[in-house]
């Protein structure tokens, strides 16, 4: 369940940095569009609210939070470490991480 959290917080940051317009062009080459902007930056909170769920499920509230928020902070390294280096990867890593999650979840 925490490799579940990790995943839903680094997909969430994914899409916050893609709603931006300087990391969206770095990476696709073109600004976004306004709707498309606003679509990314909600479905990044939605992750990260639905990223808690596993660690509160997992280790109840009020450690489950202090995980969340622990976890929170090691996605952000992620994602910072991935647009200075490799921003091409962060479409398609924040798409696969939850699939990869649920899957190792799941075995």
């Amino acid at each position: 369940m925490i490799v579940l959290c990790l995943a839903l917080c680094f997909s969430g940051f994914g899409s916050l940095c893609l709603g931006v317009d300087r990391h969206h062009e770095q990476v696709f080459a073109h600004k976004p569009a306004p709707l498309r902007r606003q679509l990314l930056s909600l479905l990044g909170w939605l992750l990260f609210a639905s990223a808690a769920v596993p660690a509160i499920f997992a280790l109840g509230t009020s450690i489950g939070l202090a995980l969340w928020a622990s976890v929170l902070t090691l996605a952000a390294f992620a994602q910072i470490a991935m647009l200075s280096y490799r921003p091409g990867l962060i479409p398609a890593l924040s798409l696969g991480a939850p699939a990869l999650a649920l899957f190792l979840h799941l075995i």
